[in-house]
């Protein structure tokens, strides 16, 4: 029972830090975080539609202005799984990410960023003129959008 208790709350803080760029909210971990989302033949669809709709779907992530002071774990494991997150739409934007730290993140010790997934489909589109998608899979990503620049080609 504890540890179907300890699951729950990782995810219910993986799902309290995952805002969109909109939203920078300050957020301070006075010790270590653990952040796991554990699928065993689920289905996880985060979709979004309309003009400048915006899809934003997070699995053990951090998501803004985030310190933790300590160790940092984040981890998605699964079988027979599927992580869909799709916007459609003109000017549609959609972000996906899965045990990953995006914007300004700051660990004070030891950080691991782990998705092992087998058997399992993990996707992210978004469709219309000018739309945009964004993935990240145990990784850091210091800007939200993180969409190449007109001009140089590179990021912003």
């Amino acid at each position: 029972m504890k540890t179907l208790a300890f699951f729950a709350l990782s995810v219910v803080a993986s799902a309290a830090m995952a805002t969109g760029p909109s939203s920078t909210p300050e957020i301070t971990i006075s010790g270590s975080s653990l952040q796991s989302a554990a699928l065993t033949s689920t289905a996880i669809n985060n979709n979004s539609t309309g003009s400048k709709s915006e899809a934003f779907q997070n699995l053990a992530t951090n998501t803004g202005n985030v310190e933790i002071r300590g160790t940092s774990v984040q981890m998605v494991t699964g079988a027979g799984s599927s992580i869909t997150n799709t916007a459609s739409g003109s000017d549609a934007y959609a972000s996906q990410n899965l045990s990953t730290n995006v914007g300004e993140v700051t660990v004070g010790g030891t950080s691991l960023q782990s998705t092992m997934l087998m058997g399992s489909f993990v996707a992210n589109l978004s469709s219309g003129s000018n739309s945009k998608a964004v993935q990240n899979v145990a990784t850091n990503n210091a800007c939200f959008t993180c969409q190449p620049t007109k001009t140089s080609g590179g990021h912003h």
